[in-house]
């Protein structure tokens, strides 16, 4: 993780909303004053979404990635303006 620990900083940065629904989540679990079991099964499925959510930003954080290499690569194949030619 130590790595990649910026690239997963950045990533998150786009969870935003992700989080603001786990720390709701959080909230609705403990003021149901659940336990046991019941508890866990409402923990996982947070979870569960928590991971859907940063899965989904990772992607995200891909496609931008990739139109940047893209935009750079297209500008660097262009003649500079008033180069010889």
């Amino acid at each position: 993780m130590n790595e990649l620990g910026a690239t997963y900083d950045l990533i998150t940065e786009l969870t935003q909303t992700t989080q603001l629904h786990r720390f709701n989540a959080d909230r609705k679990i403990s003021a149901a004053k659940l336990e046991g079991f019941e508890k866990q099964r409402h923990q996982v499925a947070r979870d569960v979404e928590n991971v859907r959510g940063v899965m989904d930003a990772a992607r995200d954080f891909e496609n931008m990635v990739s139109n940047v290499i893209d935009s750079i690569a297209a500008n660097h194949s262009r003649p500079a303006k008033g180069a010889a030619t």
